[in-house]
């Protein structure tokens, strides 16, 4: 059992990629070791994956100010990490490092989806990305890559020495995504009446995509809208308001619901009361709800870029995710087609079995343990 120092200082409230990440792949470390989570004190209310063996060590919530939490990161916190654990474990290294390593650091780095998209960030988080993020990684010993084309993004754009990076894919809660589960009532509390297409993800533009999705369904047959709503599962992020305001405008805007931040415990029922998964993302590092979605037993289609393309290759139907025509048409391949479904459902169970938190922390364990072996083995 080892002692480890892990960061979430970056939690976002629980309501993030990040938070997922952080809440499932330290549940699973701490399954057979010690974990000792910096965290904010705003935020430990938010940590619903709680277990004996994570102990909070809480700060003050003064450090949500972005500023302020990248200066402690940097500058402070090294100097706080006491040498009785074993090693450093940073969840979230594409937006929090150290100016220096105390201990042996082990780091996820999740995208790199700002080179892709324009206007994701402002100029200041562009520079800190740019330059701040590579040059401090590189005291890093190990990097953990969320999927083979972060890696290849970090290596094209971050220029880090190919062999400290190791793919390691996230998983999905198993626990909880389990499709053949007996529904409850909950489906009622959010007033969800007719058939739906789901999407998950915060309301973020243009990087999320929304309104493209949203003008695909508008030029759906008056049938199918009347027979599916389009319902929008995420709290509102950067440049939220674009979406709301096309929405409120939109001739469908009866049939098009926003549910806001949705708690984990709900997500599997929103899951498997949907007829389809629709993932319109311009880039991801991963895509976690595509993963869900397969294992809920949901026919997934999703767009045609990054890492969606790895992860959901020979078991989704892929679009283009500029085209709105193009996704209107393959929201209508899939859901005209009972037989493609059926196929889809299949494989997609099948895809998911290949995503695993518990094998992802018993990597991360078995990174440290090679390299107390080569320390070991320099010292005979």
């Amino acid at each position: 059992m080892y002692k480890i120092f892990v960061s979430a200082l970056v939690f976002d409230e629980g309501k993030s990629g990040i938070s997922n990440y952080i809440e499932n792949c330290v549940y699973n470390l701490a399954l057979n070791n010690e974990i000792y989570l910096a965290i904010l004190k705003r935020d430990i209310k938010n940590y619903t994956r709680t277990h004996k063996n994570i102990h909070f060590i809480v700060y003050n919530d003064i450090l949500k100010y972005t500023p302020f939490n990248i200066f402690f990161h940097f500058f402070i916190l090294p100097f706080l990490i006491s040498r009785k654990y074993d090693f450093i474990f940073l969840p979230a290294a594409n937006r929090r490092l150290m100016i220096y390593y105390p201990l042996y650091t082990i780091a996820t780095f999740h995208d790199l989806s700002q080179f892709y998209i324009k206007e994701k960030y402002d100029c200041f988080r562009i520079f800190y990305i740019k330059y701040f993020i590579p040059f401090f990684l590189r005291g890093i010993n190990k990097i953990l890559a969320v999927s083979n084309n972060t890696k290849k993004d970090m290596l094209k754009y971050l220029n880090i020495c190919e062999e400290n990076i190791i793919v390691n894919p996230n998983g999905f809660d198993k626990s909880l995504y389990v499709h053949n589960k007996k529904k409850t009532s909950k489906k009622n509390k959010f007033n969800l009446s007719v058939k739906y297409i789901l999407y998950i993800s915060r309301i973020e533009h243009p990087g999320k995509n929304h309104i493209n999705l949203i003008k695909a369904y508008e030029c759906l047959p008056l049938s199918v809208k009347e027979s599916y709503d389009l319902v929008l599962v995420g709290s509102d992020c950067q440049n939220a308001r674009f979406v709301h305001e096309y929405v409120f405008k939109s001739k469908d805007k009866t049939h098009i619901k926003f549910l806001g931040f949705v708690k984990n415990e709900d997500m599997p029922l929103l899951f498997s009361s949907a007829q389809l998964f629709v993932f319109p993302s311009l880039y991801e590092g991963f895509g976690i709800p595509l993963v869900e979605a397969m294992a809920m037993n949901v026919p997934v289609i999703c767009a045609s870029n990054s890492s969606l393309i790895e992860i959901g290759k020979n078991v989704c139907v892929f679009f283009n995710e500029y085209d709105a025509l193009n996704i209107k048409d393959s929201i209508l391949k899939v859901i005209y087609d009972e037989e493609l479904q059926t196929e889809m459902k299949k494989a997609g169970l099948q895809r998911a079995k290949r995503y695993d938190w518990r094998y992802h922390a018993e990597k991360i364990i078995k990174i440290y343990e090679k390299n107390k072996f080569l320390q070991y083995s320099k010292t005979l």
